[in-house]
């Protein structure tokens, strides 16, 4: 029986009947190559032996690639499905080789045998600017690189080489990448214009030796790390049929680039971190990670988590999409992949063994603690805490925020239950120095808060957890996980760190952590060092990005300029290198004078999207609270555009969506308009009032970071919408 290898091409996203037929063709070449009704053929001119094609209908033929090997079954590589004419010229014109450079395969167009070879030249002129004197420069010439570095290090032909060499602007030289027929080029061709060292590259694309000519050396070079960012090996029946009608090829389930390929199959000896923007693949490599540490040892027990539950949600919906064999625990302690949110986790504990949690409780609050039925957010109770004191507070205490923060980042973390304690414990990370009195005031809030939902029977989520961590660390020696992978994990509380450290025991890897401090939106700063979790040595980045397109990525990024993010260990977090291997058209910027004038502009553009044939559900309105998102509901249903509302992990309706900037956390769609991006809305007017002083500016920073999440949201177009003067946020980008 023939083996199969799939291969990512462009424009192969055909319809559902069309995938059907392609599936029964495969499926039948498989079995026996022989079958007459395949028709599998030679060209009378090719200019590669190896090709072939076979009649998937009366219209369609595939284009194959047939290789012999010697005691072994037969290689066919499948290069797509086309018209039946355009198929036979892809088959005579296009080769299959491995790269003398670099040991990839790749597909080349050259001349078919028995016709004159001519290869077209692509190098791009160098185009003066008529205003002016001075000629334009090729854009690669501020990095230094050369001919010799493109051709004998990275293994571009010269006439690809000097096209890049010359091209005289970022854009051009984007326009070249994606033009490119192989993934190894275009991921080389972007890198090169973020200007990573050669070196640099040749590692992410795993570039070693120089690979040995012959037969042998195809079937290897097919095993080459880069190799699997366009072509993969079927193993049965049923992985062709997945990847097949998923009408994808190049789908995140099926092409990892060696560099994702890696953080997913390698083991850590410790903590593990992944760092990248928005839309880079760290969720991708986490999902395969965990696929990949099940089938490794299917006893071991993996958590899978993130910060909300609809996002752990979304999590167990693509890991069963990428592999439905994985076996999904039950709960925590079991074998095989949990996946919850961090909260869930906490929950689990607690109803797991409700007699030993609220035991433990007694560790958090100081006393021995009743049962108590009310859950509540972190933020409730504290403003009747400051109302109902007999003193009179200074001014930096009187905020309900300043007390929640100091909450969740000193007291619990530390276990706090006495005044005493309080009055020594360090404060790093806080804004407002307290001397002994000013601590004595604060303590005073605290213990009436504590009173107070004692009294009233509710317990806050950060509260859980920590008791959680109390349970795992005092009521029992057995460990409940032993791998822990983390997504989203910039918005994590010192609490739940406690929580991931104490859930699985120190040791080969027991944490991976995926996190982008530019997506922080919840929460403050945490450094990991601070809770046992030592990292040094041990993270990486990624930077290309798969969702958006180049021109939504400035626009997305330039949100974040002029202003400084640290990472967990306290390091400068760059957006350096960050590039999108997609183009698409500048984002539009809709200004309006007015209220109504915003709603009619915005409704007028759905319907323009609509009407060109947009699906509805692939546009979304994102809005900055859920009043402004009723508001424009009600707006657009009157002017005749009806829209639904989404929750994160809901599957959208044929009608154009409707969500909170928050809640578009881990979403996409082609088609997004932030709205109301305006002075006087973003920054949230509420926060801003609410919030105590020393944290303003990390508000401020969270409120950045909001719109990032919302503009990277975008795949193909993006729109911002404001009424009179835009947000002081968009002044690097507007």
């Amino acid at each position: 029986m023939p083996n199969i290898q799939l291969s990512k091409l462009k424009n192969q996203n055909h319809e559902g009947p069309v995938r059907a037929k392609i599936l029964t063709f495969l499926q039948k070449l498989a079995e026996d190559d022989t079958t007459p009704g395949l028709h599998i053929e030679k060209m009378q001119q090719q200019a590669d032996p190896k090709a072939r094609t076979g009649r998937v209908d009366q219209s369609l033929r595939a284009v194959l690639y047939r290789i012999d090997r010697a005691g072994e079954e037969r290689l066919y590589v499948y290069a797509g499905t086309w018209a039946h004419d355009e198929a036979i010229r892809r088959a005579q014109t296009l080769v299959l080789q491995v790269n003398p450079i670099n040991g990839i395969p790749e597909f080349v167009e050259s001349a078919p045998t028995g016709i004159p070879s001519y290869v077209p030249q692509t190098v791009t002129p160098i185009v003066e600017d008529p205003t002016s004197d001075v000629p334009l420069q090729p854009f690669l010439k501020q990095f230094g690189f050369s001919h010799a570095d493109l051709t004998e290090s990275l293994g571009f032909d010269a006439s690809a080489a000097e096209a890049l060499l010359h091209a005289t602007s970022e854009d051009e030289l984007l326009s070249l990448a994606e033009s490119f027929e192989n993934e190894w080029q275009v991921n080389a061709a972007l890198a090169l214009a973020v200007g990573e060292p050669i070196d640099k590259i040749r590692e992410d694309l795993a570039i070693g030796e120089k690979p040995e000519p012959g037969d042998d050396a195809f079937v290897a070079a097919f095993e080459h790390p880069a190799s699997k960012m366009q072509f993969t090996f079927i193993d049965n029946d049923q992985e062709l049929k997945n990847i097949i009608e998923g009408g994808d090829f190049g789908a995140w389930r099926v092409f990892l680039h060696p560099e994702q390929r890696s953080y997913a199959e390698k083991s850590y000896n410790g903590p593990f971190r992944l760092t990248g923007g928005a839309g880079t693949g760290k969720t991708v490599v986490l999902l395969h990670r965990a696929r990949n540490l099940h089938h490794r040892d299917f006893k071991k027990r993996i958590i899978l988590t993130t910060f909300t539950k609809a996002l752990a949600s979304a999590l167990t919906r693509d890991l069963e999409r990428l592999d439905p064999t994985v076996s999904l625990a039950s709960s925590l302690g079991k074998e095989g992949v949990l996946v919850r949110g961090i909260d869930q986790l906490a929950a689990e504990i607690r109803d797991s063994n409700p007699e030993l949690f609220w035991k433990s409780a007694e560790n958090v609050f100081g006393a021995a603690t009743e049962p108590r039925s009310k859950l509540v957010s972190n933020e409730t109770g504290w403003r009747e805490a400051i109302e109902d004191s007999d003193t009179v507070l200074p001014a930096e205490l009187q905020s309900p925020t300043f007390y929640e923060t100091e909450y969740l980042q000193v007291v619990l973390p530390a276990r706090i239950t006495k005044l005493d304690e309080y009055l020594q414990v360090r404060r790093p990370g806080r804004g407002v120095a307290l001397d002994r009195t000013k601590r004595t005031l604060v303590w005073k809030i605290i213990e009436s808060h504590r009173k107070a939902s004692s009294h009233l029977g509710r317990i806050n989520f950060a509260e859980v957890s920590a008791v959680a961590v109390s349970v795992l660390q005092n009521g029992s020696a057995v460990s409940v996980a032993d791998s822990v992978l983390v997504d989203e994990a910039q918005d994590l509380s010192p609490i739940h760190w406690q929580l991931l450290r104490a859930l699985a025991p120190e040791g080969q890897d027991d944490l991976f952590i995926a996190e982008d401090s530019h997506q922080r939106i919840y929460g403050q700063k945490v450094v990991l060092s601070r809770f046992g979790i030592r990292i040094t040595g041990r993270s990486k980045r990624l930077t290309l990005n798969y969702r958006t397109t180049q021109q939504n990525l400035h626009f997305a990024l330039g949100v974040l300029e002029g202003v400084q993010y640290l990472d967990s260990e306290e390091a400068e977090e760059t957006t350096h290198g960050y590039k999108s291997s997609r183009r698409g058209p500048t984002p539009e910027l809709l200004a309006s004078q007015t209220e109504v004038d915003q709603f009619e502009q915005i409704a007028a553009l759905i319907k323009t999207w609509i009407d060109g044939g947009v699906p509805q559900q692939d546009i979304a309105v994102l809005c900055r609270s859920n009043t402004k998102r009723d508001q424009l509901r009600a707006q657009l249903n009157d002017r005749g555009v009806p829209t639904v509302v989404l929750e994160p992990g809901e599957s959208a309706a044929k009608k154009p969506v409707l969500m909170t900037m928050y809640k578009s956390k881990g979403m996409e769609f082609s088609r997004v308009i932030l709205f109301d991006v305006s002075a006087g809305s973003i920054p949230n007017p509420v926060g801003l009032q609410n919030t105590a002083p020393e944290d303003l500016d990390d508000f401020l920073l969270r409120e950045r970071s909001l719109l990032y999440v919302a503009a990277s949201r975008a795949r193909d177009e993006l729109v911002i919408s404001w009424q009179g003067y835009p947000s002081e946020l968009l002044g690097a980008v507007v």
